[in-house]
């Protein structure tokens, strides 16, 4: 039904208002600063959206006109907003060393190999730590002594035992050594021992710190039972006669240092398991050219070539037939 007389402003905003659409097309004009010209763009019809951000801003009821939106009032209108980087200043950081050899001698000096630290060490080095256990009165100063050593200062326990002879400061160097027990300990005993095998004290010593990480070992195993076993590390090359410390097990697998055995079934165990020489003495870190890793390649030769039957062919039984007759 048509209804006579004038039509209203909101009436007619009605009649040609699309359905379906929350606000009809409309055209904005923007002036284009490059050109000059004015820019027609057509913006489809916003939804419930854009409809609540509006609301969001005021809190009168959204009336639809047919008033042309002037310039001010478009530029309060954003839909997408622009995410522009910020550039932070990067203060510039000295570099230490001025080329790649200078820093792998740095990284050298800062963490020395087990060999390095052993062979590194100084009489004056031996000399500050027998000053230090000499001060030791009580069993608390003797906590506070083993709590403060550092790594290098551990690397000075087997290799100040083995210029020791008096038993009283043997035992205070071994109590050090029992409470610092580690695996990296072990690693600096063992090379210690090949260096000044057949040393007894040191020997004992590596025995006894070898027993306490056995211990540690099963305890720790035993709390993990029925826990989720972690996946062992891949076995990387990292190059010919290069050793992964960290992997080195302990040679109490074998037999304990101070064993009267120890060097007849380290060999016996290269000759049973028919495992390479040289691998072997690899998996075990025993270097060739020192005392113990010459010890145990001379048995075990005996055992390749069946000199060890027979005792009176062996190279001990001649060695010790020359020293008896000098």
């Amino acid at each position: 039904m048509e209804k006579n007389g004038p039509i209203s402003r909101e009436e007619r905003a009605d009649s040609v208002r699309p359905k379906g659409r929350a606000i009809r097309p409309f055209k904005l004009n923007v002036p284009d600063t490059a050109e000059d010209n004015l820019l027609v763009l057509e913006l489809e019809s916003i939804e419930e959206f854009h409809i609540h951000d509006l609301q969001s801003t005021t809190s009168e009821p959204i009336t639809y006109t047919d008033e042309v939106i002037t310039e001010t009032e478009s530029q309060d209108i954003r839909f997408v907003p622009v995410m522009r980087p910020v550039q932070r200043s990067v203060p510039l950081i000295p570099l230490q060393f001025r080329t790649l050899q200078e820093a792998l001698d740095g990284c050298r000096e800062m963490h020395p190999l087990p060999f390095e630290l052993v062979m590194g060490k100084a009489p004056h080095h031996t000399t500050w730590l027998m000053a230090q256990v000499k001060n030791i009165k009580s069993q608390e100063q003797l906590y506070k002594l083993a709590n403060s050593l550092s790594y290098r200062d551990l690397s000075l326990l087997f290799t100040t035992l083995s210029t020791l002879k008096r038993r009283d400061e043997t035992d205070q160097i071994q109590n050090l050594i029992r409470l610092r027990a580690c695996h990296y300990l072990y690693l600096c005993g063992w090379l210690t021992l090949q260096h000044c095998y057949p040393r007894s004290s040191v020997a004992r010593a590596l025995a006894d710190l070898c027993i306490i990480l056995e211990d540690i070992k099963f305890v720790r195993d035993s709390n993990h039972q029925g826990k989720r076993q972690q996946l062992a590390l891949p076995l990387v090359p990292i190059g010919h006669g290069r050793i992964i410390w960290s992997r080195v097990p302990l040679i109490s697998e074998i037999s304990l240092p101070n064993s009267r055995h120890f060097i007849t079934d380290i060999a016996s165990e290269i000759y049973e398991s028919k495992i390479e020489l040289n691998a072997f003495l690899h998996q075990y870190a025993i270097f060739p050219g020192l005392p113990l890793g010459d010890a145990i390649i001379t048995r075990y030769e005996e055992m390749v070539t069946g000199i060890s039957a027979n005792p009176l062919l062996s190279q001990d039984f001649f060695d010790r037939f020359r020293s008896s007759r000098s």
